[in-house]
């Protein structure tokens, strides 16, 4: 099972999204995708900080249509079990010189408190996390 990272989302939501990433995402069994409650604030929050206008209207109803169709039952919250992973990581991230940022761990925490695997295209932001990352953007052999 597969956690779906920011930036995966923000690239289908392009009007010509990237080949790779859309074939990936075709390529997976629905059921095997998760999204959680992190990438959804950070996808709003780009969304609120548009210019005003149709534009952003758009995007923002596709959007929330994309989550409530494609992840429906499927999305992941940060809850306790997930903080305190945040924690350990957060520490052991800064313990190696590598630290990262507060969304990122949060998004890693709750890829690890349910076994998950993570899909981004910055997987150098979750090396040495422990997760089992896959790169969409890349093409698929």
């Amino acid at each position: 099972m597969i956690l779906v990272d920011t930036n995966v989302i923000s690239e289908v939501m392009k009007v010509s999204p990237s080949e790779s990433v859309v074939n990936w995402l075709n390529a997976q069994e629905s059921s095997a995708l998760y999204l959680s409650t992190i990438t959804i604030g950070e996808i709003e929050y780009g969304l609120r900080i548009l210019p005003v206008g149709k534009r952003g209207l758009r995007l923002k109803e596709r959007f929330q249509r994309f989550v409530s169709l494609a992840f429906a039952q499927r999305i992941l919250a940060y809850d306790e079990t997930a903080a305190r992973t945040y924690g350990e990581l957060m520490g052991h991230r800064k313990e190696i010189g590598r630290p990262m940022s507060i969304a990122d761990g949060q998004i890693a925490a709750i890829a690890i408190a349910n076994g998950l695997m993570v899909a981004t295209r910055n997987t150098k932001d979750f090396k040495d996390c422990g997760l089992e990352l896959i790169n969409p953007f890349l093409p698929q052999t």
